[in-house]
């Protein structure tokens, strides 16, 4: 019975190395030299890392995949000492040179190999090989020759690398430009189509006006004097479309300069005193006049919010809305 269980328990240890040696399997070390090449199982969907001794410092892929054009079976990336590598193919193969150190002072060859999942890397340990002895002048001519030629290789496509990334960086800015002349020009018709809009809404203004007639109102005063200046307004109040427009003059008549805050339009009925909302156009910015000068304006009221038996005054006003001068309009 001894004998038997212990067959039993030797079985179910063999049994259980297989899955032991399956599971450690996606990891291995490579031991490289100079002169050397590594070889890299990958597997469609699985990214596999490979570490370095040294930091990385550039990576040139033979079959890289451009994102702008869909073409190349291997996307790599690069962090601290570490490549991963992901192949978009289902098969295939191609190689990899990775420099590392400061100054690229290492070189490393790979060629890639797109297998199925059970047989790929997950994980690749790279190692420098020991420091070979001197060899005869015949193969050190020989290393020496194919080490140039993967150096040269390696160049070649690194500024095949570098033309792709100039043309994608021309191609970019060649669509920027394009989609900013895409945008003035559409800028530029809505002005044009914003100015004949304004220009049609003044035709009709204009043609409403004429339908409906132009209106006038005598102003009650038409000149007011006060200390420095005078307040002349014209005799007549005109009405159209449902606007009023009346002119004003104010002049110094003093021998310095003269400056007012503002011009008020106010309504007064059963003893109470309201503004009147009103626009005033003047001939210059600035309300402040020379002696001598004029200030000639157009003061602008919606005609329906004066009431019939309303009366209406045009104030001339200074600092704290003082009453420099007066004129009664109706």
């Amino acid at each position: 019975m001894k004998f038997k269980a212990g067959t039993l328990i030797l079985s179910i240890f063999l049994a259980a190395i297989p899955s032991i040696a399956r599971a450690q399997s996606p990891a291995t070390t490579i031991v490289l030299g100079p002169n050397q090449t590594g070889l890299v199982k990958t597997t469609q969907g699985i990214t596999t890392r490979i570490t370095f001794p040294d930091v990385v410092r550039d990576i040139i892929c033979g079959d890289l995949y451009d994102a702008a054009t869909g073409k190349g079976g291997f996307v790599v990336q690069r962090i601290d000492n570490d490549v991963f590598l992901k192949p978009v193919i289902s098969k295939g193969v191609s190689n990899l040179f990775v420099k590392t150190g400061e100054k690229g002072d290492h070189t490393y060859s790979f060629d890639l190999d797109v297998v199925s999942i059970n047989q790929a890397y997950r994980m690749v340990n790279i190692t420098n090989a020991p420091t070979a002895e001197p060899q005869q002048p015949a193969n050190t001519d020989a290393s020496a020759k194919v080490l140039s030629l993967t150096q040269q290789q390696a160049e070649e496509m690194l500024n095949t690398a570098r033309q792709q990334a100039d043309k994608l960086i021309a191609q970019a800015n060649q669509r920027a430009s394009e989609t900013y002349a895409q945008a003035l020009k559409r800028t530029e018709d809505l002005d044009r189509q914003a100015s004949e809009r304004a220009q049609r809404e003044v035709e009709d203004r204009f043609l409403r006006a004429m339908i409906q007639g132009v209106r006038e109102v005598k102003t009650n005063d038409s000149h007011a004097a006060a200390k420095r200046v005078t307040l002349v307004l014209d005799p007549r109040v005109l009405t159209f479309d449902e606007k009023s427009y009346l002119r004003y003059t104010i002049k110094n008549i003093g021998d310095k300069d003269f400056a007012f805050n503002a011009i008020s339009l106010e309504r007064s009925f059963d003893k109470q005193s309201v503004l009147v909302p009103a626009k005033v156009v003047q001939g210059r910015v600035e309300n402040k006049i020379k002696p001598g000068e004029a200030i000639i304006g157009i003061i602008v009221f919606d005609a329906k919010a004066i009431n019939a038996g309303d009366r209406l005054t045009l104030y001339v006003r200074g600092e704290d809305n003082s009453e420099i001068a007066r004129l009664n309009i109706q």
